[in-house]
């Protein structure tokens, strides 16, 4: 609930959003209450998290009182089936969420208690307005506490259970009902609706890497890019919720806004540097407490999001949806999702920020930009007077699946989501994200980069991304496949032969691993001999892969089945009786001129040798560019050669030489890359987040030890490893990371005198 904030500075009002109910019993008179039911994930804390076997659950149902006084106020409420009761813990909450009033569990003590599984609480506490008893339901009226800016009382009645119910057990969490009535008009009873919950595994974010976003929909979930402020409505954003552009009063509760920056309209600005509250006359912020920001769609920090856009210099920047939830528990966002794959884990995650730092009110009715008092403002916690706390719920087919935990304000972004496993046979379901914290003052977020994304395995090939083979021997491949899962079972081995434009499937080469955990992932290694038909010189350069899924049908789908972007190439030589001549050493440099010098030097030499220069600019495919002749120097124990490439070298480009006879028969030298970026070593690739191991890639110019360590961000080094690099892309880890904290830590290699460093995110 926010404060109307004039063109001039004035003490805090807050302006209420009105729910007119109509009551159609032989009275009919307007009334000013609002109720809200919701769950707070106690276990799972501010991390957020599914609901799991033994988490704390706390129930809550909100009661607002907006104006008038009312009588025969009850909240009554049965334990859910599959949970066991706290003792003690039947309680009246503020809005934000503090113990108001504490009651013991027996009947005739005071107000509130349990029977069997029925819990009673009479409202109602002002000593001088018929308060509640044991035995008679109380009085609220709108200037009673808890109040909220002493014009509206909020009371949350709670109590805790226990989940006992198995994973996979479906837990309701609605129903319950309020009594009230208004003058000499009847009781009423309003029942909250149901609301289900899922007991499902905390599998957390995608450990390894995740593929293409499924959202479909409001510009695959980014929403999209504008010059103007405020962008418009947005057909995801359901009833509930009004759309409203940003300006010194709005949005208000149960409205929301699509904007590039959530200055005000009358004031815009560019920086968020301005006081809170923001005096100035219009203010810049919305409420004068509001943060100015921007998306979060390509930050280069992540964490800290975009800057509030420029509309003026910047004529395509991003939006994002912004929220100001309150009491009901609506629904903020949905789509139906179509086109998923049977049997696949998907993370559904999206970006969230709590965008008000100065919108609590205490129970007193004290706001907290307000010095006014005794009594004076007391606090939300220690440091903190941001007010109700965001909690998002995500609910997949009308089912809670996951709730984000708190969103405490921090001036950042934060990503939330949890891991989704479709049924054997199912392809779509509608995702809705809602309100799951009941009240005012406070509860303002934005959200942003929604995505439905397949959690991809992690593949290594062996023993070489590019092996080399005689012409007529058999070949044997592997590919070692990880994944946190244990059902990327099925697969199926592909050949190119047109470098890689088209791909096709090798007739038998397909089988379904059995995965065994490795401390770390599950891990299954599956095996492909290329025959002699296959290594015949023609077949030089041909290509294979690996291609994995969840199920055999998965396997045939392009959109449901996974391979390493990576992919091996055979190359086929003529081996014949081997040379009697030996490559020593093969090494490269970058000249003044931006050339590649090329050095290499043989021993043995007893006959005419040729040496073909092989050039490729992915370390994959090769090309002859030219060929030297040998010295001819029988006599010499070592000979040495050089050549000097004429094309400039722009970018990164890889070569290898291949020294052959008259006869045919040849040898081949190692790959050695060459680059003029100022890059000898860097990451290719960094599976991030990551969970029980940090899988990376890292690129380098020379053969060279590397120290990789992962530090806290106090600095300490908590995981450290060291490894022999070759000339290409290595493939690293350091695993055994299940055991560290999650938040951020910073991964750092220090190779050849070059440091690279990366933050990373462990969940």
């Amino acid at each position: 609930m926010k404060r109307s904030v004039p063109n001039t500075f004035s003490p805090l009002f807050f302006s209420a959003f009105i729910v007119l109910l109509t009551i159609s019993s032989g009275y009919t008179y307007a009334q000013t209450v609002d109720f809200g039911k919701s769950y707070i994930n106690v276990t799972k804390g501010l991390n957020g998290g599914t609901l799991e076997t033994g988490d704390t659950l706390e129930i809550r149902a909100s009661f607002v009182v907006r104006s008038g006084t009312y009588d025969s106020c009850r909240y009554r409420d049965n334990v859910p089936t599959g949970t066991t009761f706290i003792p003690g813990t039947i309680r009246v909450l503020t809005n934000e969420g503090k113990i108001y009033k504490q009651f013991t569990d027996g009947y005739g003590d005071d107000p509130g208690w349990i029977t069997g599984t029925q819990v009673t609480i009479h409202l109602g506490f002002n000593p001088a307005s018929n308060p509640a008893t044991a035995f008679r339901r109380g009085r609220v009226a709108n200037t009673h506490k808890p109040s909220f800016y002493s014009s509206t009382c909020i009371m949350i009645a709670s109590f805790r259970v226990v989940v006992t119910a198995l994973t996979g057990s479906n837990i309701s969490t609605g129903g319950g009902t309020i009594t009230y009535k208004n003058g000499s008009n009847p009781i009423q009873t309003y029942t909250f609706p149901s609301n289900v919950v899922r007991v499902y595994p905390n599998y957390g974010i995608c450990s390894n890497t995740i593929g293409t976003n499924a959202i479909g929909t409001e510009s695959n979930g980014t929403f999209g890019s504008g010059q103007p402020r405020n962008r418009g409505t947005s057909a995801n954003v359901p009833a509930g919720y009004t759309y409203n552009v940003f300006n010194t009063n709005s949005p208000q509760d149960y409205y929301y806004g699509i904007a590039n920056n959530t200055s005000t309209r009358v004031n815009y600005s560019t920086v968020n540097t301005w006081p809170k509250p923001d005096n100035s006359s219009p203010t810049h912020r919305v409420f004068n407490v509001w943060d100015i920001i921007g998306d979060h769609t390509g930050a280069s920090d992540p964490i800290a999001g975009n800057p509030p856009a420029d509309t003026v210099a910047n004529p395509n920047a991003g939006y994002m949806l912004v929220i100001n939830a309150a009491y009901r528990i609506d629904s903020a966002f949905q789509q139906t999702i179509s086109g998923l794959c049977p049997n696949t884990y998907y993370e559904i995650s999206c970006w969230m920020r709590n965008i008000c730092s100065k919108c609590g009110c205490d129970s007193n009715g004290r706001g907290a930009t307000s010095s006014a008092g005794p009594p004076y403002y007391i606090p939300t916690a220690a440091g903190d007077s941001s007010g109700v706390r965001p909690n998002i719920t995500f609910e997949i087919d009308g089912v809670d699946y996951y709730t984000t935990g708190d969103l405490l304000y921090s001036g950042q972004w934060i990503k939330k989501g949890f891991t989704f496993l479709t049924g054997p046979s199912q392809t779509s379901f509608t995702l809705k994200y809602f309100n799951n914290a009941p009240g005012g003052g406070g509860n303002d977020w934005a959200l942003d980069d929604i995505t439905v994304a397949t959690c991809s395995p992690d593949m290594k090939y062996g023993p070489v991304n590019n092996p080399i083979v005689c012409d007529s021997n058999v070949l044997v491949l592997t590919d070692t496949i990880r994944s946190y899962f244990n059902n990327y079972t099925e697969y199926k081995w592909q050949r190119s032969t047109d470098g890689g434009a088209n791909w096709n499937d090798i007739p038998g080469a397909t089988g379904s691993g059995i995965p065994i955990w490795n401390g770390s992932a599950w891990e299954y290694v599956a095996y492909y001999t290329i025959p002699v038909s296959q290594t015949q010189m023609s077949n030089n350069g041909d290509m294979y892969r690996l291609v994995v899924a969840t199920t055999v049908a998965n396997l045939s789908n392009d959109n449901c089945n996974f391979s390493d972007a990576l992919t091996i190439t055979v190359g086929v030589i003529e081996c014949g009786i081997p040379l009697h001549a030996s490559l020593l050493s093969f090494n490269g440099n970058l000249n003044n001129q931006q050339y590649s010098e090329l050095q290499w030097t043989t021993s043995g030499e007893d006959e005419p040798v040729l040496f073909d220069i092989e050039k490729s600019d992915n370390g994959s495919n090769f090309t002859v560019i030219s060929t030297v002749n040998g010295h001819n120097d029988y006599n010499s124990q070592y000979n040495h050669y050089s050549f000097s490439d004429p094309t400039p070298v722009t970018g990164t480009v890889y070569y290898r030489i291949r020294m052959r006879n008259n006869n045919g028969q040849s040898v081949y030298s190692r790959t050695i890359r060459i680059s003029n970026l100022d890059d000898n070593y860097h990451f290719v690739s960094v599976i991030n987040p990551f969970k029980n191991e940090l899988v990376f890639k890292l690129s380098a110019a020379t053969q060279e030890k590397a120290e990789a360590m992962l530090i806290d961000q106090a600095g300490r080094i908590v995981k450290q490893k060291t490894y022999w690099l070759q000339n290409g892309i290595n493939n690293l880890s350091i695993e055994n990371t299940e055991g560290l904290q999650k938040g951020f830590y910073y991964l750092r290699v220090v190779a050849g005198g070059t440091i690279l460093q990366k933050k990373v995110l462990k969940q």
